[in-house]
């Protein structure tokens, strides 16, 4: 008995889990620009990942948040699609490593943070 009442649960478990997309905003040529992720419904939908796009449909940013904060990697890219930049945020602040690329590609700065503070930053670029 107790059996069938937990797959009788499952489905309503798996509803309020799910995780749904929002069109937030569009650009004029109507391809979306903001792409918010949302789980739980109404008054109490979170949001649990953010992406940003350029006019001509490419990714310009991702990134998660956790109890309505950032939270994990976010990435930023040029218009043509390479990587820009990498965050790392936790709990809200900026922690970790970030990387910033050029447009070919190559990391040029790290930027090194603890618990929101920029500790170290260290030029990678060219001369």
């Amino acid at each position: 008995m107790r059996f069938r009442t937990a797959l009788l649960l499952l489905p309503i478990l798996l509803v309020a889990c799910s995780t749904h997309k929002f069109v937030a905003a569009t650009h004029p040529n109507g391809k979306p620009e903001v792409v918010l992720y949302l789980k739980g419904e109404g008054d109490d939908a979170q949001k649990v990942m953010e992406k940003v796009y350029y006019p001509n449909g490419q990714l310009e940013y991702v990134g998660r948040f956790e109890n309505g904060v950032e939270h994990g990697d976010w990435y930023y890219y040029y218009e043509n699609g390479t990587k820009k930049y990498k965050e790392v945020w936790e709990n809200g602040l900026e922690n970790g490593v970030h990387l910033d690329y050029s447009p070919d590609g190559q990391v040029y700065r790290e930027l090194h943070y603890e618990k929101g503070k920029l500790i170290k930053e260290v030029d990678r670029s060219q001369h």
